[in-house]
């Protein structure tokens, strides 16, 4: 009896022991996606495959544990996978299952298809022999040239979207954040298939820019004078005095900024560091336009121009965060990620 009962202890503990050592669905979905982030393809289809077993249907609010949910689609991730590894048939059948992306957006899952349909047709690069399953070769070098046109075409339409004053509609706030977006991407591309989600989202950026429209005045009959400005206090008044030309060009490189013409601003907030070396204001803001620049063109040396421009913001200004009234999110990430 004694020994009965040891021998369903041992069993016990052998299958609580499993039960921990055996990871859930959500966890293998997890280390996926962080195998798509470093472009690990084989880890991919095998994180996700883990994952489909336990969970196969795809959902947008997937429940984990308690009142914990995801955006799980499986299906998607493997299916790029495997189209990054050569294996079309593979990916055709996961990303005719899934409905769309994840965490992750990696493009539109009816252009990947297109895409595995195409290089399909044009012939598989799996053999099958006697011996068995000859693994393809790995896939082609990115090639960027593409996206890159692309891309300098939809900052020829933003250009020009602001040349006629449109730089204050949403469309052209859109513009801007999607064109950032898909330049930081394509500087992290680790796929033909990544390189084909820019140029679709450099197309979506021209469509916003040629849409944008500058904002109208509406005309009346009656014109009715403006009342007369304030008196100026002597404060005010001697302010302006000392700062003389200085306040003026200050107002100039805000508007430049805001109005999305970073390059002007940038030049304008460095003259005014070298006048103003110690205004946490002004560096910010001069880091600011440097990182747009960064996020615009795509060249590490405006990056680096940034990083110590937010260094030095936060020593003069004491700020935990940019103010959200009038710096970006990435902007203010940005800062947070690079002065600790």
């Amino acid at each position: 009896m004694k020994r009965a009962r040891l021998v369903a202890a041992v069993a016990l503990c052998t299958a609580i022991g499993a039960g921990v050592a055996v990871a859930s669905w959500y966890d293998d979905y997890d280390a996926g996606l962080d195998a798509v982030r470093k472009g690990q393809w084989q880890a991919v289809v095998q994180k996700m495959s883990a994952a489909i077993s336990t969970s196969p249907n795809e959902n947008n609010k997937a429940r984990t544990y308690g009142a914990i949910f995801i955006n799980y689609h499986p299906y998607y991730y493997r299916g790029i996978a495997y189209l990054n590894l050569g294996k079309y048939q593979q990916a055709i059948s996961d990303l005719e299952k899934t409905s769309g992306p994840g965490p992750e957006d990696l493009g539109s899952f009816t252009d990947l298809l297109q895409q595995a349909k195409r290089k399909l047709a044009e012939g598989s690069t799996t053999v099958t022999t006697g011996g068995g399953t000859v693994e393809p070769p790995p896939p082609p070098p990115i090639d960027r040239s593409r996206a890159r046109a692309a891309l300098d075409q939809a900052k020829s339409r933003v250009e020009a979207a602001r040349a006629r004053n449109a730089a204050s509609s949403q469309q052209y706030q859109d513009a801007m954040n999607q064109f950032m977006q898909a330049n930081t991407r394509l500087a992290s591309a680790k796929s033909n298939a990544d390189v084909d989600a820019v140029i679709a989202a450099a197309e979506n950026v021209s469509m916003l820019a040629d849409s944008a429209m500058p904002p109208t005045i509406a005309t009346t009959t009656h014109t009715i004078a403006p009342p007369p400005p304030p008196p100026i206090s002597k404060t005010i008044g001697a302010t302006q005095i000392v700062l003389g030309d200085t306040s003026r060009r200050l107002r100039q490189a805000l508007q430049d900024y805001f109005n999305g013409d970073f390059d002007q601003a940038e030049r304008s907030f460095r003259t005014l560091a070298g006048e103003l070396p110690r205004n946490g204001w002004i560096w910010a803001f001069l880091g600011a336009s440097q990182y747009s620049q960064y996020a615009f063109e795509g060249e590490d040396q405006y990056k680096s121009a940034a990083i110590t421009s937010f260094k030095k913001a936060k020593t003069f200004g004491k700020w935990k965060d940019l103010p959200e009234k009038y710096f970006s999110k990435r902007i203010r990430k940005a800062f947070r990620e690079n002065t600790g």
